[in-house]
């Protein structure tokens, strides 16, 4: 009886032990669990969907070792997502494909649009990357004699005249151009060595032969020059033009001058020299308009001018004449005066023969309107309502905007 008690007794005490310590474990291993970081996104779950799909194949043409296929992917997926951790990817393309300079551009893109983004270890891991390549490239100074010229190393593009500095380019030999439209492409190669610096310059010479031409202009205080209708400043004009066999033509024009021209031939090593003369333009015309019967009142565009007989200068143009007189029907003619010329205008009034109705006319229209006044306030109502509506104060009023 004794041992069964005993043995009791450490029944109850283990399972006391236990629902103490289950508890605690149970807690311990909820609060390990809630204490675990989140799962970090691989680059490809950041990309939407379109850029998921590139990334996709990109990686399947680089495993097959088709870097130049992989490297277009890679930049499809940049495009489509703008996520600068592909970058990445696509300069390591680049260095498989022994373009150093490139790849170093690209992880130089990488960090400057990541900033902020990328992680410290990958700054790193980028910058470790660049300094490694920079043994394999070297620095060119390009220098070219215009501005605003295309310039290219191996037919790729590198920027504009002037450059703002060198550009890094891979080692070896390397050919430079430099191109303008109205100038011949400048060529030049250079072979270069690691870790060293280069320059190079090129000079444009314009595609065509041009002579000096210097165009004076007599007449007006100042004239405007043009070349085969192309307006190229004022007068005096001196500035090189086209060597051609067929004649250029030469113009000057000037407020109220007669424009002059002149066709020349530009020779080649041989300046020309030209003197256009411009003549002053007549802006009046002379007007003469004769009126009948005596006493006719004239009047041009609006103005009278006076009666039976008027005559002067007008602006050069279409101008109205009106000759009226008591009793007699308006006359009305559009006259157009020319240039330097006169103009001679007769105007005969018929006499109107049936005026002797007015009067009837005007007691009629009076006694009508009387009537009619007579019948309005008759027939009125005496006390008119406003229409209602339902704005203040309580009258038609504008709707309300809809927006």
């Amino acid at each position: 009886m004794t041992t069964i008690l005993a043995s009791s007794k450490q029944c109850v005490a283990l399972v006391i032990a236990a629902t103490l310590v289950v508890p605690s474990f149970v807690t311990a291993v909820e609060s390990t669990a809630f204490a675990q970081p989140a799962k970090k996104k691989t680059l490809r779950e950041q990309l939407p969907p379109d850029a998921q799909k590139q990334g996709d194949s990109a990686m399947a043409l680089y495993q097959r070792g088709q870097w130049d296929g992989a490297r277009t992917s890679f930049n499809g997926a940049y495009e489509a997502s703008k996520n600068p951790r592909v970058l990445f990817n696509v300069a390591v393309c680049e260095k498989n494909l022994a373009r150093y300079a490139r790849a170093i551009e690209i992880f130089k893109k990488e960090l400057a649009e990541g900033k902020g983004q990328l992680t410290a270890e990958e700054e790193a891991d980028i910058r470790t990357q660049i300094t490694g390549l920079e043994q394999f490239v070297a620095q060119l100074m390009i220098d070219v004699s215009e501005p605003g010229a295309d310039i290219f190393v191996d037919e790729t593009k590198v920027g504009t005249s002037p450059l703002q500095g060198p550009v890094s380019v891979q080692l070896g030999e390397r050919h430079v151009r430099a191109a303008k439209p109205g100038f011949a492409d400048a060529r030049e190669t250079i072979d270069l060595k690691g870790g060293s610096t280069g320059r190079i310059a090129l000079k444009l010479a314009p595609s065509m032969k041009t002579s000096l031409v210097n165009v004076s202009v007599v007449g007006p205080k100042s004239a405007v020059v043009k070349i085969d209708g192309k307006e190229v400043g004022p007068a005096p004009y001196k500035g090189q033009v086209e060597v051609s066999a067929q004649p250029h033509e030469f113009s000057a024009e000037a407020p109220d001058y007669v424009p002059a021209t002149q066709s020349a031939v530009v020779r080649d090593g041989e300046p020309l020299n030209l003197t256009l003369s411009l003549s002053q333009q007549q802006q009046k015309g002379k007007l003469i308009v004769v009126a009948k019967p005596e006493g006719a009142t004239i009047e041009i565009d609006g103005k009278t001018m006076g009666a039976t007989r008027w005559e002067g200068p007008v602006d050069v143009g279409t101008h109205q004449i009106v000759v009226k007189k008591t009793g007699h029907y308006t006359w009305s003619y559009d006259v157009e005066v020319p240039k330097g010329n006169e103009r001679t205008v007769t105007a005969s009034l018929n006499e109107d023969r049936n005026t002797s109705f007015v009067p009837w006319l005007i007691g009629t229209i009076l006694v009508v309107g009387a009537s009619t006044t007579a019948i309005y306030f008759i027939t009125r109502p005496k006390d008119e309502e406003p229409v209602r509506g339902t704005l203040p104060p309580f009258t038609v009023g504008t709707p309300s905007l809809r927006f």
